[in-house]
């Protein structure tokens, strides 16, 4: 009998787990882990109005030195905060995108380069790091993570 009550109370403590995570919006209690989207994942994201944390690495090889400093800080501070965050490769889309101004036009609102928090499939408040000094870059990558698991 007791084997039962402990089986049985086993089972209930998992449905808890299972639907408590099923409602977590991903952005906190993560373990500061990077997950890479390719295109379709990044339009599936947008489209299933997820929320959570997408860095956008240059499609430029002239960038990479960049977008690796931006996503160490940023892997840093996603760890210390314990959320978890997606990377998307600029260089899948197409060309014409690259150069297009007009956001309405292109797969992606947010531009390469930058770290942006989704809040159900909409840009809520993007981290542009141009102009931001490489001294500079943790404490505003810290700021902006703080800003957006507070709001």
């Amino acid at each position: 009998m007791n084997l039962k009550k402990v089986f049985n109370g086993c089972l209930v403590l998992l449905l808890i787990l299972v639907v408590s995570a099923c409602g977590s919006n991903d952005v906190n209690g993560g373990i500061g882990k990077a997950t890479e989207l390719d295109l379709k994942e990044v339009k599936a994201f947008m489209d299933d109005k997820k929320t959570g944390f997408l860095y956008v690495k240059s499609a430029f090889d002239s960038d990479k030195e960049s977008d690796r400093m931006q996503l160490s800080e940023i892997e840093r501070v996603a760890e210390a905060e314990k959320i978890d965050f997606y990377v998307f490769d600029a260089k899948e889309l197409p060309t014409s995108e690259l150069y297009e101004q007009d956001t309405s036009k292109r797969t992606l609102e947010q531009y390469s380069g930058t770290f942006a928090f989704y809040q159900e499939g909409e840009i809520k408040e993007e981290l542009d790091f141009t102009g931001i000094s490489e001294d500079d870059v943790s404490g505003e990558v810290e700021k902006f993570v703080q800003n957006m698991k507070h709001d």
